[in-house]
């Protein structure tokens, strides 16, 4: 259903794999018949996008109604699968890449990451302090976005290990929706933190992914991997069928890069939160944590 023997690393400043026709148009003509039968979706974020996420009742009805989708969610929403990503970012990405301090030991299926708005001491208190022996799972959606949908460049959840985009259509060029993977154009800062929202002045562009039928993309989800998506244009072309996901740790991943840990810092105020931390938040080094 998925051939990861396609998946080959860009260059790129954080690991990135990348393959072409790693889950054929004849499956891909199936999930976008699955998601489009769906009769409802449990949000609608980024301007255009409906998301089918799993965690909610929506997601189990859609599985369970879905042969194809089932199929896929099972493959990904195992250890088995799990680990094979795992060996071969380990096998592509040998030196001078970044590393997990803590590897998890168990698969927890039934896992996902809570997608609701925290204040920074419940942030605290789901995090704590204890940052080894973690646990993983799978987190994933099925989404489709109208035209408008647009995601400034950002990196995702500190507690995600890798992240994973899978294309259904071919959407031209010229319409935008693609992902697009950043640096930042200073590394006078690399080791000290890292927004993540940074300014987009910061930022300048490594690469751009057009989205085309079966084409999947797996990245590391490092402190600097900034990404995002181009404003999709939704004239003279299908909508944008994906699906998206990562595998997440019930702890923040604790990052090494030539020698040098990156630990979470939260930033005590009122605001509601996502478990990502937003703009206020860092990866800050903490030598003596």
């Amino acid at each position: 259903m998925l051939s990861t023997n396609k998946l080959k690393k860009i260059k790129s400043n954080f690991p990135v794999l990348v393959g072409d026709n790693v889950v054929s148009k004849s499956i891909c003509n199936l999930l976008i018949k699955e998601i489009s039968k769906s009769k409802s979706f449990d949000d609608m974020i980024m301007g255009g996008r409906s998301r089918i996420n799993k965690g909610s009742k929506n997601f189990n009805s859609y599985i369970k109604n879905s042969v194809n989708s089932a199929k896929l969610f099972k493959l990904f929403n195992s250890k088995s699968f799990y680990k094979k990503i795992e060996n071969l970012f380990t096998k592509n990405f040998k030196d001078g890449s970044w590393v997990n301090l803590h590897k998890p030991k168990s698969f927890n299926p039934k896992k996902f990451t809570i997608k609701k708005k925290l204040n920074s001491n419940e942030l605290k208190k789901m995090l704590g302090n204890n940052y080894t022996n973690p646990k993983v799972n799978l987190d994933i959606d099925f989404s489709v976005s109208k035209g408008g949908y647009r995601l400034r460049p950002h990196r995702d959840d500190i507690t995600r290990l890798y992240n994973f985009l899978i294309y259904l259509t071919d959407i031209p060029k010229k319409n935008g929706g693609s992902l697009t993977i950043y640096r930042k154009k200073i590394k006078k800062n690399l080791r000290k933190s890292f927004r993540r929202f940074p300014k987009i002045n910061e930022l300048e562009i490594v690469k751009s992914f057009t989205p085309k039928k079966g084409t999947v993309v797996f990245f590391q989800s490092t402190p600097n991997s900034y990404h995002g998506v181009k404003r999709f244009i939704e004239k003279n072309c299908p909508k944008r069928f994906f699906i998206y996901g990562s595998y997440a740790l019930n702890k923040p991943v604790i990052w090494n890069y030539k020698g040098i840990s990156y630990y979470p810092h939260i930033v005590s105020n009122k605001k509601r939160m996502l478990t990502s931390f937003h703009d206020a938040n860092y990866l800050t080094t903490a030598p003596n944590h």
